[in-house]
């Protein structure tokens, strides 16, 4: 079953021991980026101990891993990553969490940005156990021809073989992936684009499968 993202990692700075530290987010990613602010923190004489205590209080900014809710033994979450390189960071994240299995609905944004991008998008999802795919988010853009979610789809069966499938709405992908989705899982909502809207949604059809109070 997962567990709250939690990272603890220790700190050296030019060859003197600042100390272990502690973020309430998951991710090497995220680690780089706090020992990062460390070393500015202390290169600006600010004391360890502050910079301790706000990481600590730091629980991440919204769309980026945020926790949406817990159902039925499952957490459903909301991240931002659109592209390949953000989705591996997220993915390698989320299995640092302890979860016991990761669902993704990812929402492909741009159509420009999926054809430039197709071959890497086609093993960016390699840490998730089931993988759903919404329509392309337009943002503006016209549609390409030969450029839809359901060719990415075939393109990441192909080169992957692992599960994935196509899901035509809101609501397919809601029922799909609430369908898999079992106590000590996650289910990641991925995009840019309105994909952030199924966090309640996910929610309130988990709760479905709460018991009547007697």
């Amino acid at each position: 079953m997962g567990h709250p993202p939690y990272s603890s990692f220790h700190v050296s700075y030019r060859r003197k021991d600042v100390g272990e530290f502690t973020l309430h987010v998951p991710g090497v990613h995220n680690v780089l980026n706090a020992t990062a602010a460390i070393a500015v923190g202390v290169g600006l004489d600010i004391s360890v101990d502050a910079i301790r205590s706000a990481l600590d209080q730091f629980r991440g900014v919204d769309r980026r891993f945020q926790l949406r809710g817990r159902a039925v033994g499952i957490s459903v979450i909301d991240d931002y990553g659109h592209h390949p390189t953000e989705i591996k960071a997220t993915l390698a994240a989320a299995k640092q969490c302890g979860f016991r299995k990761i669902h993704v609905i990812f929402q492909p944004h741009r159509y420009t940005r999926t054809r430039d991008l197709m071959e890497e998008f086609t093993t960016a999802f390699a840490d998730t156990d089931s993988l759903f795919l919404l329509d392309i988010y337009a943002a503006s853009e016209k549609p390409i021809e030969g450029v839809t979610a359901q060719v990415l789809v075939n393109r990441i069966s192909e080169k992957s073989g692992q599960p994935v499938q196509y899901v035509a709405s809101f609501a397919d992908a809601v029922s799909a992936v609430s369908n898999v989705a079992q106590e000590g899982d996650m289910i990641l909502t991925l995009g840019a684009g309105s994909v952030s809207q199924l966090g309640p949604m996910i929610l309130e059809k988990l709760k479905e499968r709460e018991p009547a109070p007697v």
